[in-house]
């Protein structure tokens, strides 16, 4: 297997947080919507509420784990991935899924209409597939790009947090 050079890359706890939290999410809301859905959906009357109400509060504890790991993100990755003109499209991608889905879970936790709850569930329900693929995706096109790239001159890594401050020697 080739090695990839990290030039923009989150520590490798934060990157473990964050997709060891991303699985819990997935799986607790992929089971919540197969069983929701085995069982009439909304319409239901034979549905495991209990059942679903655990999932649901497993879900939720787990998506505050995610503002958090997506607030380790936004501190060091997203900035210096923005000043390094990398990945753009799939990072703005990824940090709007991830706004949509914390609005909609907040619609779902404090909203008593019902009408606005089932459009907000089926919002979440969405584009938390979506996220579930466009997080790989964005990971794949880092790799993609760093095998396609020269390797760098001077067997030296690319710095992209480079002190602001800094001056190019003058000849």
């Amino acid at each position: 297997m080739t090695s990839v050079p990290r030039i923009n890359s989150a520590p490798a706890w934060q990157r473990m947080f964050l997709y060891l939290t991303l699985t819990g999410l997935s799986v607790t809301g992929l089971i919540w919507m197969g069983i929701h859905y085995a069982n009439g959906g909304f319409a239901g009357e034979n549905r495991p509420y209990a059942l679903l109400h655990q999932l649901m509060i497993f879900h939720g504890i787990l998506g505050y784990l995610m503002a958090v790991a997506v607030g380790l993100f936004l501190a060091q990755h997203v900035g210096a991935g923005w000043r390094a003109r990398r990945s753009r499209a799939t990072g703005i991608s990824l940090l709007a899924l991830f706004a949509t889905l914390m609005a909609s879970a907040l619609v779902l936790y404090y909203s008593g209409d019902d009408t606005l709850r089932t459009l907000a569930s089926l919002t979440h329900q969405i584009v938390g597939v979506g996220l579930v693929l466009a997080v790989p995706a964005h990971v794949v096109q880092r790799v993609h790009k760093a095998a396609r790239a020269p390797a760098p001159s001077h067997g030296h890594r690319q710095q992209v947090n480079a002190p602001r401050s800094a001056k190019a020697p003058t000849a």
